[in-house]
């Protein structure tokens, strides 16, 4: 039994490719990359803009935001003044706690596609998650000393999950978790709600081109200076080694949002498998049906749920909820499985893409954005 540990590096590189029209001319690349704003990963920014002042004042824009949203979202810290989701967790079965209209507005969106997976994603898995931490944070402790959680215990924190036991007032903006043992966890969708709102804060302060790169979770902010598009790498699901490599460069050119979710992120290693941090409902252990999922849509809270759900379900359940959430909601979304050797799909599926040592399949919007 063995033990590793990976920060979480982008897993979609975007290639900065240099040459500007007469028009933007004038436009420079700025960027700055940081590991001290928050949610446990690193934050690449990249923009153009007319100077370096300029970019700094986004810059700090976005900083600030970053380090507010994670301080929100945290449900392992408190902070003075500021009811987070830790304060939630803390207050379940005692009494409801009012909350500012962000967490609020996470919450309900997190609730919405509750129904809409069929309980597929569901940020009420607190108490399933924190016995999953616990085993992690043993065996990031002691190599040597490496168990699973026992079905035991899964299955009785199991029995407080579901949105029965939370109840949101939005006359009151206040959340009461009715059941003592049930605990929110927003890991799924905190990161991608902080960037989408980060950007569109960006965007109305004037922003015309730039990336943000939040360990996986990348929002362009409209296209390059120069009118062509970006150029999107998919980085090879290696959880011995972070590969520079792509799988696939894909093409795009307008703002949009990408967010993988992958195996290689925060596990350990048990009788040669990978104990991941993305935990199939189902069947309360981690999910095994893919090695990774990105989603490719307009707003990047989405996509992070996305990814996540997705990576729980088979591919061709995946398509369905797709196309069902385009049905009802309208909102379009493509999507790309990773596979390898030990984990290939059922023989049903179309035919796979061969890229490297891994297979692909992906929706059919993908096939007009792969770059040859």
């Amino acid at each position: 039994m063995k033990l590793k540990k990976t920060l979480l590096y982008s897993f979609l590189s975007v290639t900065l490719l240099s040459g500007c029209s007469t028009q933007k001319k004038e436009l420079q690349q700025f960027s700055m990359t940081s590991t001290t704003l928050g949610f446990d990963t690193v934050i690449t920014f990249t923009a153009y803009t007319k100077d370096e002042a300029t970019f700094q004042s986004y810059e700090s824009i976005l900083k600030k935001d970053f380090k507010y949203y994670d301080k929100l979202f945290d449900k392992y810290h408190s902070y003075d003044n500021i009811n987070n989701i830790k304060t939630i967790n803390d207050h379940a079965g005692k009494e409801p706690v009012k909350v500012n209209q962000e967490i609020f507005n996470l919450l309900s969106l997190a609730k919405e596609y509750d129904d809409i997976s069929h309980h597929q994603f569901s940020i009420t898995m607190g108490s399933v998650l924190n016995i999953w931490h616990d085993a992690r944070t043993q065996a990031e402790k002691n190599a040597n000393d490496v168990a699973l959680p026992s079905m035991s215990d899964l299955k009785k924190a199991n029995a407080h999950t579901g949105w029965e036991h939370v109840e949101l007032n939005k006359k009151n903006n206040t959340v009461f978790i009715k059941d003592k043992n049930t605990q929110l966890d927003v890991g799924a969708i905190a990161k991608g709600y902080a960037v989408e709102k980060i950007a569109s804060k960006l965007e109305d302060a004037g922003l015309e081109h730039a990336i943000i790169n939040a360990g996986g979770n990348v929002r362009l902010i409209g296209d390059k200076p120069n009118h062509k598009p970006w150029s999107v790498g998919l980085q090879i699901p290696d959880h011995k080694q972070l590969s520079t490599k792509s799988l696939i460069s894909l093409s795009i050119n307008d703002s949009t949002s990408f967010v993988t979710s992958g195996d290689y992120q925060r596990y350990f290693e048990y009788d040669g498998k990978l104990m991941h941090h993305i935990i199939d409902p189902s069947t309360l252990m981690p999910a095994r049906y893919c090695r990774s999922v990105t989603v490719i849509t307009k707003d990047s809270g989405i996509a992070d749920m996305l990814s996540t759900t997705l990576f729980t379900m088979s591919y061709q359940d995946g398509v369905k909820l797709l196309n069902q959430l385009e049905k009802d909601k309208g909102i379009h979304a493509e999507a790309i499985w990773v596979y390898d050797d030990s984990l290939l799909p059922n023989d049903d599926v179309k035919t796979l893409y061969k890229a490297s040592d891994y297979y692909l399949l992906f929706t059919d919007g993908i096939k007009k954005m792969i770059k040859e």
